[in-house]
């Protein structure tokens, strides 16, 4: 009986009148013995040139057939047939551990031999294409850009791509097994409700469902984006395997479209309120006008004058709105230059603190990395005040205020552009949040934010609002990042004033310092605590002179500044007797402090009396 095709036989079998005969045996069907070897150790030499190992179970040496079958599975995938002449269940379920492609009982048989190695080979050969395909299939599941997650019929994971692991939060081996929903919450963008799980309809209706336009997905750090996708279940040979959910996120997209309608909208209403402003300027000089003459004809009458004051106290508060309409309409942009809006954070961050007074509490967390843009320095302040003033009057009761920067990728024009992140997100509630830009003609701060909005869209940015999970608010303004280098500090910020970093955790304290420091001479950077001491020294700009710390807080600081501040030096603040020039022993003066101070950067300030701080 001859093969359909010949192969390279592995004989591995300590026997060495039954290897012979199973050679011969292989050579009349027309196969190739590669060698015929009674070990282990040899059986994993000679495998690498084999199409198929016989393996007998049994062989002399520490290790046996599966041993050796089971490390030439891993090491050079070449399929197994076991031989033995033992059929009980304890060696043949010992045996499956290797995963053999056949199993075969001595003596053997022309016709049993050829047929096992024939389908062992076969079915080789159908694995390998099903490890190529679930190869192809998991490389392109990963390429792909939309976020891909399978689920078996019971709802818990079995596999998810990378765009899904990006998506959610999850790694793929932290999400098998659990339950999708654990994973994906979705919620209603109008309502901010819990949305149904999607995936029982697909069930029931064998189909693939979409999910509502206003969809929201919860990721695993809180962040809510705009998503589109399906849900459809998965079937073979008329039964259902599962669910595939597909998401992908559209948060930028949406944004763009808000911010192009915003934009439409927001030019409208400013040549509207261009026109009626010069229009409603000139009737309000009629007005007054009027209003004089007749106070110069008839002034001498109690009630006309009383009418004629009414007037023009009524003039004034229309000229107030026409300087508003005016203000709002006007182009905003001037003199640009490329400045870090770090730095900007930085020597906002006391106005800002002021602003909000004890009952907000203010976090500025920038990111270090962030970029530079380029921008007009005084409407950007005006933009971030009027975020920040507007924040202020959600939270009547008192609050929290986070202003944070980071670098992002968002599509514009349809490609991707590197931005400069700013959020202010408060723990107060807005009410239509999607009218937040659009002017109005009550309060205080009637056209603030569409100012902003302006100021934002006139530098190439955007800037939106959303409701956060917690129940407050966020603003997101995107600025175009800047590859050009940032200018050189302002004289005001110039090197002529040594910048020292006070790290106190008593905010009176420091407010002392400050002013008495400033008065001086000196640029006086706070802190309440060494994490923000780092941060601040991580973004100042022009670099450090001296840090004035706690003696155990020192060494940590120091370290991590001085990479970027060769010459930085360090006042430590002890307890005990001072040791060295370079510690100062608490209680002492500011007067003291400036002098100590002075004696390390060896530049003796004048010195103002002061009362001890």
């Amino acid at each position: 009986m001859q093969p359909t095709k010949s192969y390279r036989v592995l004989v591995v079998e300590d026997e060495g009148l039954i290897a012979q005969d199973i050679s011969n045996r292989l050579e009349t069907l027309g196969h190739t013995v590669v060698a015929a070897v009674g070990t282990a150790e040899e059986a994993i030499e000679h495998a690498a040139n084999a199409d198929i190992v016989l393996m007998d179970i049994h062989l002399d040496g520490s290790r046996d057939g599966v041993e050796a079958a089971t490390e030439i599975r891993e090491r050079f995938r070449v399929p197994v047939v076991f031989l033995t002449a033992h059929a009980d269940r304890p060696t043949l379920e010992r045996a499956k551990l290797a995963a053999p492609f056949g199993y075969m009982v001595k003596p053997l048989t022309h016709a049993s031999l050829n047929s096992s190695i024939e389908i062992a080979v076969h079915k080789h050969q159908l694995e390998r294409v099903v490890e190529e395909r679930e190869a192809w299939l998991r490389t392109t599941l990963n390429a792909a850009t939309d976020a891909i997650i399978v689920a078996g019929v019971d709802g818990r994971v079995q596999m998810l791509n990378l765009a899904a692991a990006r998506l959610t939060g999850w790694s793929e081996p932290e999400a098998r097994d659990q339950s999708v929903l654990h994973l994906v919450r979705l919620i209603d963008g109008k309502s901010g409700e819990t949305m149904e799980d999607p995936m029982p309809v697909a069930l029931l209706r064998d189909a693939a469902i979409p999910l509502d336009r206003d969809t929201l997905l919860v990721a695993r750090n809180g962040r809510q984006l705009a998503v589109e996708g399906s849900v459809a279940p998965v079937k073979a040979a008329h039964s259902t395997l599962g669910l595939v959910l597909t998401l992908r996120d559209v948060s930028a997209r949406r944004w763009e479209e808000r911010q192009f309608r915003q934009a439409q909208k927001m030019e409208a209403v400013g040549r509207l309120a261009a026109g009626v402003s010069v229009e409603y300027a000139n009737l309000l000089t009629i007005i007054r006008t009027q209003a004089e003459q007749l106070l110069h004809q008839f002034g001498e009458y109690p009630p006309v004058r009383r009418a004629v004051d009414e007037i023009q106290q009524a003039a004034s508060a229309a000229g107030q709105i026409t300087r508003r309409l005016e203000n709002f309409s006007a182009r905003q942009v001037s003199r640009q230059e490329v400045l870090s809006l770090n730095g900007v954070l930085r020597r906002m961050s006391k106005l800002i603190g002021s602003v909000l007074g004890d009952r907000i509490r203010l976090t500025v967390r920038p990111h270090p990395a962030t970029g530079h843009v380029k921008v007009d320095l005084a409407q950007i302040e005006q933009m971030i005040m009027n975020l920040v003033l507007h924040s202020f009057g959600r939270m009547p009761e008192g609050g929290q205020l986070a202003i944070e920067t980071a670098n992002i990728e968002a599509p514009s024009q349809g490609r991707m552009s590197s931005y400069v992140l700013l959020t202010l997100a408060h723990s107060g509630r807005e009410t239509e949040i999607e009218k937040l830009f659009e002017p109005v003609s009550t309060g205080e701060d009637g056209v603030a934010l569409s100012i902003a909005h302006n100021i934002v869209t006139e530098h190439g940015g955007y800037i939106s609002a959303h409701t956060t999970a917690e129940g407050g608010s966020r603003f997101e303004v995107l600025l175009p990042r800047s590859s050009e280098p940032a200018l050189l500090p302002r004289p005001a910020e110039s090197r002529e004033a040594p910048s020292i970093l006070l790290v106190d955790d008593r905010e009176r304290v420091r407010s002392q310092l400050h002013n008495y420091f400033e008065a001086n001479g000196y640029n006086l950077l706070e802190a309440c605590d060494p994490e923000e001491a780092l941060a601040l020294g991580q973004v100042h700009e022009g670099g450090l002179d001296l840090v004035i710390v706690e003696d155990c807080h020192a060494d940590a600081i120091t370290g991590a500044l001085q990479g970027s501040n060769p010459s930085l030096k360090i006042l430590r603040i002890v307890e005990g007797p001072e040791g060295s020039p370079e510690q100062i022993r608490r209680p002492f003066t500011q007067t003291a402090l400036l002098d100590r101070v002075a004696i390390l950067l060896a530049a003796k300030p004048k010195i103002e009396s002061a009362s001890a701080g």
